[in-house]
């Protein structure tokens, strides 16, 4: 088995990512660690875990984006069996074990949950897939080598992509692992393994990471219409991907748009805050913490709303 990592500039966060790796049940495995042009010393840190009895393979690139560092790391690798993380998670001590016996009881992909390491607070942000979702991302994910190969792998999913609309978006990736599952999981040798869980670091990302990752979301349309089944696990009511939170922007848009429906804005614009302010009450943290965290929110919001209606109109499936 091959464990592939993509990494730049997360050096702690890989150390505990191959602490985890070398507490793992399953000893029969590589880790191939692709260092995307780090200047902090992630490649040095994956040279020093040999030392731990980790068998680790360092391959070097300069700042190609996550999606060519996974397919180099793929080219490097040696395993029957291709397993995939980031480098901002750490897996169960059983990943791998429950892994390798859903392939060997015929699965040629597998896809466990990802959870939170700790409580997400306001303002910091995780990854949470308890249940399938059918994204099939690559912070947990198993490939049988000759489904990957066959299926054309990530390289060739994502020159099928048509909603790249700046070259930032194909570096940081979007709908490659996606895509290249379904064509696998179409075959029915697909399986989800509860027991095979990855723990997802809770960070407190950049203003301009949570935005540029907002507006990203408006590729979701073209990726539900490359991915009908997708409408069955994030499309609620047909229309709203994952919650229908963001209607509040869509009727307060609709009330200043149009004159006879002037009295929608303001109450749209309550009905907003209130929701807002209401969520973000739920979520741990100090009250300065919650109490900015809610323009935060109600700007991602907006650029998620503005992203979609966007990505609507380019791909010509309606999601809000």
């Amino acid at each position: 088995m091959s464990v592939v990592v993509p990494v730049r500039d997360r050096r702690d966060l890989l150390r505990e990512l191959l602490d985890a790796l070398v507490q793992q049940t399953y000893s029969d495995f590589e880790v191939v660690i692709v260092d995307d042009g780090s200047t902090d010393g992630s490649g040095d840190e994956a040279r020093a875990a040999e030392a731990r009895g980790l068998r680790v393979r360092v391959e070097r690139t300069r700042g190609v984006g996550a999606v060519e560092a996974r397919r180099i790391g793929v080219a490097s690798s040696s395993g029957s069996v291709l397993a995939f993380t980031d480098s901002d998670c750490a897996p169960d001590p059983v990943w791998l074990a429950e892994g390798v016996a859903a392939l060997d009881a015929g699965a040629d992909l597998v896809v466990g949950p990802t959870m939170p390491a700790g409580p997400v607070r306001a303002l910091e942000r995780s990854v949470e897939a308890r249940s399938d979702d059918g994204l099939c991302a690559t912070c947990n994910v198993f490939y049988r080598r000759a489904a990957y190969e066959q299926a054309g792998g990530f390289s060739e999913a994502g020159r099928t992509l048509g909603f790249r609309w700046s070259s930032r978006a194909k570096q940081l990736g979007f709908g490659e692992d996606t895509i290249l599952a379904w064509r696998i999981r179409r075959s029915g040798r697909f399986s989800f393994v509860p027991s095979a869980v990855v723990r997802h670091a809770v960070l407190r990302p950049k203003i301009r990471e949570i935005l540029w990752r907002t507006w990203v979301a408006g590729a979701f349309p073209a990726l539900i219409k490359s991915v009908p089944e997708l409408r069955r696990t994030l499309v609620i009511g047909g229309i709203w991907l994952g919650s229908p939170r963001r209607a509040p922007v869509y009727a307060l848009i609709v009330g200043a748009a149009l004159p006879w429906r002037l009295w929608l804005a303001p109450l749209a614009a309550v009905w907003w805050v209130f929701e807002r302010a209401r969520a973000v009450r739920r979520t741990p943290g100090s009250r300065l913490r919650r109490l900015i965290a809610v323009p935060v929110e109600m700007t991602t919001d907006v650029l998620t709303a503005a992203a979609l209606i966007g990505g609507s109109i380019r791909s010509r499936t309606i999601l809000l």
